[in-house]
């Protein structure tokens, strides 16, 4: 039932004001005749009969006379009085009715107002879903940042409680990832094509001998791949592929660019302590899972990035990339190279089950909770150097078909922190040919087990304006 239906049903059922006027306000006019009139025969007659009476003497009459008037008045002004109060109560509840009949034209004008608003960003969230399956890239575009404005518009409505703004935006969310993971065949082809061009040009290196020993193991995985490259014929729109290749590129990456502007953040105080500041887009869930990522991820937020089961075509760019929360690269497949120099990882990096088929570059990342690459596979180099380990380390049953993986060049060395829950950390590997060799490494009166050549830090030590840790072991032997 609406407001409108309430207010009248109320109003029909409250009685008539007049039904409840006391019966002075009712004869009001009456009743000050009946009094002034019976108050001046009194005060004329009543003198005279006591005076005939008991001898009243004249100063006495007088007296008497004047009384029974000032009584007369007295009761007069009274009954004045009354009727000027209730008449007050009376406006006063008019105007209380007034003044609530308009509050509930404010608020069912302010519901029907809210209403519309709703509906008109439910019409333009179908309009902008409907962009996104648009031939045009500028279309697939608009509908992009639609979808974006809509998701800050639902989580800042104030109509709203937190649970239904956390339920609006996740909706436009997910529609937003399931366009990352929708299927992107051109990708699979580019990534084919630029194979077979890289084969033709390390079998023309090998007939000049030039190949290098990371060239020869790259030759002999493509020439496995591609048994009969000779039939392989150059697609003839690959000019064409490759503009819809890129303008496919600037559209998905676009929406992880929005995601990141809402992402949390990270800063250090003055003692090194580090806090996290959430943002508009901190709570919500980001589902990536089995997408084919063909496009660059360098230097921005995610949150929640699930990425398990995906491929990546074309190099896996993540350069300087924060995850601030659990980043699941679980069974993902990197066909090219996979860059994740520098990037800070705030919690669990799950690359358990992945497949590097190419070289994989960890230089300088972070890791602040578990690093677990339990059952990957390394098909060629991995690079370790200047990593910060500061939790956990899983290197089970890891498997690195071709080269040992790199932790220490020269000066350039990983580090694990003296804070590592080292009976959850494992560098065995125990499958394949090619393990972790290790070394034991000391500091604050405590030895412990890690890869050769890297040191241990103390997460206690460090240095906010020298931006180092000051206490650092001696490299493992």
């Amino acid at each position: 039932m609406s407001v409108q239906d309430n207010s009248s049903s109320s109003e029909a059922k409250a009685p008539p004001l007049s039904a409840e006027d006391p019966w002075h306000i009712r004869r009001f006019t009456i009743t000050l005749i009946l009094l002034g009139i019976g108050g001046g025969v009194a005060a004329l007659f009543v003198p005279l009969i006591l005076w005939f009476c008991f001898e009243m003497n004249v100063n006495q009459v007088d007296s008497l006379r004047l009384h029974l008037l000032y009584l007369t008045g007295g009761i007069i002004a009274i009954l004045t009085l009354l009727q000027t109060n209730w008449k007050n109560q009376i406006d006063r509840r008019k105007l209380d009715a007034d003044i609530k009949k308009y509050e509930e034209d404010v608020k069912k004008n302010k519901n029907d107002h809210d209403r519309q608003v709703h509906a008109e960003r439910r019409s333009r969230y179908t309009t902008a879903v409907e962009q996104l399956a648009n031939e045009k890239a500028a279309v697939r575009l608009g509908g992009i940042y639609t979808l974006v404005g809509l998701v800050d518009e639902w989580i800042t409505d104030n109509t709203l409680n937190p649970t239904e703004r956390q339920k609006e935006g996740q909706v436009i969310v997910n529609n937003l990832c399931s366009y990352i993971r929708s299927p992107f065949p051109l990708a699979a082809k580019i990534e084919e094509y630029e194979a077979h061009k890289k084969l033709e040009e390390l079998k023309k290196k090998e007939s000049e001998n030039l190949l290098n020993k990371v060239d020869q193991f790259e030759l002999k995985a493509l020439v496995e791949r591609f048994p009969d490259s000779q039939d392989y014929k150059t697609p003839e729109d690959i000019t064409t592929d490759y503009a819809k290749f890129h303008e496919e590129q600037d559209i998905r990456r676009t929406i992880f660019v929005e995601m990141s502007k809402r992402s949390s953040s990270f800063s250090r105080n003055e003692k090194g302590d580090v806090f996290k500041t959430t943002r508009t887009w901190s709570d919500f869930d980001f589902d990536f899972s089995r997408a084919p990522i063909f496009y660059p991820l360098n230097e921005i937020t995610i949150e929640k990035g699930n990425f398990s089961s995906a491929t990546f075509y074309s190099s896996a760019d993540f350069r300087w990339a924060t995850f601030t929360q659990t980043a699941d690269f679980s069974w993902v497949t990197f066909t090219q190279d996979a860059y994740f120099f520098g990037a800070k990882f705030t919690q669990t990096a799950d690359f358990h089950g992945a497949t590097f088929t190419q070289n994989a570059g960890f230089i300088g990342a972070k890791f602040t909770q578990t690093a677990d690459f339990h059952g990957a596979t390394f098909t060629q180099t991995v690079n370790f150097i200047e990593a910060t380990f500061t939790n956990n380390v899983d290197f089970r049953q890891t498997t690195f078909e071709r080269f040992e993986p790199i932790f220490t060049i020269e000066s350039k060395k990983a580090r694990f922190s003296t804070d590592i829950n080292w009976q959850g950390s494992d560098f065995s590997t125990t499958w394949g040919n090619i393990s972790i060799n290790c070394g034991t490494a000391s500091l604050l009166g405590k030895s412990f087990t890690i890869p050769l050549g890297t040191v241990l830090f103390d997460p206690a030590s460090w240095d906010e304006q020298k931006k180092v840790y000051t206490r650092v072991s001696a490299p493992a032997k």
